[in-house]
Order: C-alpha cells, then sequence, then structure tokens
C-alpha cells in the first residue's frame, strides 16, 4: 500500500480579481450565509496528481475527473479526511 499523500504546504496560485461591485452592506450580509461544519459534515476529496489539486465532493467525481482530465483510472494520489 502507498504512503498516504499530504498537501503540499504551498498550492500553485492563480491571479486574483479585485471585487469593483460588492457593497459594504452585501459584504456584511455574506458573512451570515457562512457555516462551521465538520469533516463528516463536508467530503472533501483532492486530486493530489502533480501541478491538479482540484477539489471534489466525492471519490466518484474525483474518478470521473481523472479519467476525464488526467486519461487515467488511477485511485491512489487522493488526498480526503473521509475515508
Amino acid at each position: 500500500m502507498p504512503p498516504a499523500p499530504s498537501l503540499p504546504s504551498l498550492l500553485p496560485s492563480n491571479p486574483a480579481f479585485q471585487d469593483t461591485t460588492s457593497t459594504p452592506e452585501q459584504l456584511i450580509a455574506a458573512e451570515k450565509l457562512g457555516k462551521v461544519t465538520s469533516p463528516e459534515q463536508t467530503p472533501i476529496f483532492i486530486c493530489a496528481f502533480t501541478e491538479c489539486n482540484r477539489l471534489f465532493p466525492s471519490r466518484e467525481r474525483l474518478m470521473v475527473h481523472r479519467k476525464r482530465e488526467h486519461s487515467s483510472e488511477d485511485d491512489t494520489l487522493i488526498i480526503t479526511w473521509n475515508e
């Protein structure tokens, strides 16, 4: 059995875009939409293939991604706290 993959301390970055349309009132209202959750309530599966690091809500969705995007059915190099 291969060792469990781990998330790198730094993930590749993408350029960010400044929000120039939201008002302060909208930002305050949005704070009320957040929810504290636990690993049991929020499944996360991360494709740990080199330079991918995409997140998925289930192993099945991750495997569809791998087949389509990576031409692979390899079920290793998956980072999750749900198994």
